[in-house]
């Protein structure tokens, strides 16, 4: 895997801060959820720091080539999320000054996603 886990590829620097800030995605994401995303490229990994879990899963799918599966992994997260937050705005209608700034950062981080997925990474 990466030599140094704490040090990322720079295709994936990016998409990690916003992946880490719920001011930016609108979601947070557990270490559970990030062991989830892992399984799902075949990759297991020990409940830890959400950090350095998402840093080892990156890694992990920078050295396997396996970007696209990672973020489409975790687009499936957000858009889970957004199932959820639409769920509570249904029922709560007067959480829609919160739910609503949630629901768009979710969307955008979602769509970012999506597009990480298609693009191809750049070795460094």
């Amino acid at each position: 895997m990466n030599k140094n886990p704490s040090t990322l590829p720079p295709a994936y620097e990016g998409i990690e801060r916003q992946l880490m800030a719920v001011y930016y995605s609108g979601v947070y994401i557990t270490n559970r959820d990030i062991v989830h995303v892992a399984q799902t490229v075949g990759l297991t990994l020990p409940l830890k720091d959400r950090t350095a879990l998402l840093k080892e899963l990156m890694g992990y799918a920078h050295e396997k080539g396996l970007k696209k599966e990672i973020m489409q992994g975790f687009a499936a997260l957000f858009h889970q999320r957004i199932r959820n937050y639409q769920n509570l705005l249904e029922h709560f209608p007067q959480t829609a000054p919160v739910l609503n700034a949630t629901i768009q950062k979710a969307q955008a981080t979602a769509r970012l996603l999506q597009k990480e997925a298609r693009s191809h990474p750049y070795d460094l």
